[in-house]
């Protein structure tokens, strides 16, 4: 893996759980820690199952394909898109917690 890869990894998860660590405490206190603990535990198990399906999906294609190539490849246009809007929402959701913690 070339550092450019590993450095891109970094920067978006890193974004990803910044963004998060701003916004739970918004999004516990109106549930409870319960249900927020449920709904982790839960979300963590469908992450895991996801990355381990794009592993098995990348293992058989080149190292510098990109997501939108994949769902194209295997689901077709309306897979492309569907990859491409939930990207978009996942940039705008990430500005979003940033500036609703940000006060």
């Amino acid at each position: 893996m070339k550092n450019r890869t590993l450095g891109s990894v970094f920067i978006v998860a890193g974004t990803t759980i910044g963004a998060g660590m701003l916004a739970m405490p918004l999004a516990a206190a109106g549930v409870g820690f319960g249900v927020t603990l449920a709904l982790l535990v839960g979300l963590w198990l469908l992450m895991c199952y996801t990355a381990l399906l794009l592993v098995e999906v990348y293992q058989h294609e080149q190292a510098d394909t990109g997501l939108g190539t994949l769902a194209k490849r295997y689901l077709g246009g309306g897979g492309q898109w569907l990859t491409s809007f939930s990207m978009m929402f996942l940039m705008y959701a990430l500005t979003a917690a940033y500036i609703s913690g940000a006060g």
